[in-house]
């Protein structure tokens, strides 16, 4: 080997052993916090009621909600434009939109007291009625300097004796983002999904207790 190619090899291992040092800070500096601190939310649930008994004696069972694929992430969703949307990389939700509102929902249910009891599915326990839904939107909507909070659900109740849809409703909800911030976002939504489901599970409820009150229906 000549004393050039020795000289070379030299370099080449120096240059390399740089490469990795240069790797090393930088993993170091990632893990010493230069990274934003991912921030998690939730919904705020309604208090529990106080035990009393059920206007019904069925049992009422809710599926996870079906979802757009775009909802199927923990994120928080933001659209820029009608056509354009985005993430907040280091603003998540605590589960995904679809199992937020699937629990959310049959938690205000089961608040309502209309049931004698509400389950997600999939259960053991046999069930009267099974709730379906699907989210078409949970986002934040940007227009202008005055933002929203969008919130869509379409519900389904099928009677399992029949396998009969009995009941359906689909509806949008939208309320203004009055405070700075993605907290100020979480607070808005969280709004527009409690007016949502103060506007439509009452319908639900009526149906259900014409049910109940028909001959031979209940249990």
């Amino acid at each position: 080997m000549t004393s050039a190619e020795s000289r070379w090899r030299v370099c080449a291992r120096r240059s390399r052993y740089r490469l990795v040092l240069a790797l090393l800070a930088l993993g170091v500096a990632v893990s010493c916090g230069s990274l934003p601190k991912t921030k998690y939310y939730a919904l705020r649930f309604p208090a529990p009621a106080p035990a009393n008994d059920s206007k019904t004696n069925f049992v009422l069972g809710v599926e996870h909600f079906r979802s757009l694929d775009v909802l199927r992430d923990d994120r928080i969703i933001y659209y820029e434009s009608p056509t354009q949307l985005n993430f907040y990389e280091y603003h998540r939700w605590s589960s995904d939109p679809p199992t937020l509102l699937s629990e959310l929902t049959a938690r205000a249910l089961r608040e309502m007291q209309l049931f004698a009891d509400v389950c997600l599915l999939p259960s053991r326990e046999p069930v009267d009625y099974i709730l379906k839904g699907r989210v078409f939107h949970f986002e934040e909507v940007d227009e202008g300097s005055n933002g929203k909070a969008r919130v869509g659900l379409g519900l389904t109740l099928v009677r399992s004796r029949d396998h009969k849809v009995v009941w359906s409703a689909d509806r949008q909800v939208e309320r203004p983002i009055q405070t700075k911030g993605v907290a100020g976002v979480v607070e808005a939504l969280n709004a527009s999904t409690e007016g949502l489901l103060s506007e439509v599970l009452p319908g639900l409820a009526a149906q259900v207790e014409r049910d109940f009150a028909q001959p031979g229906q209940s249990r």
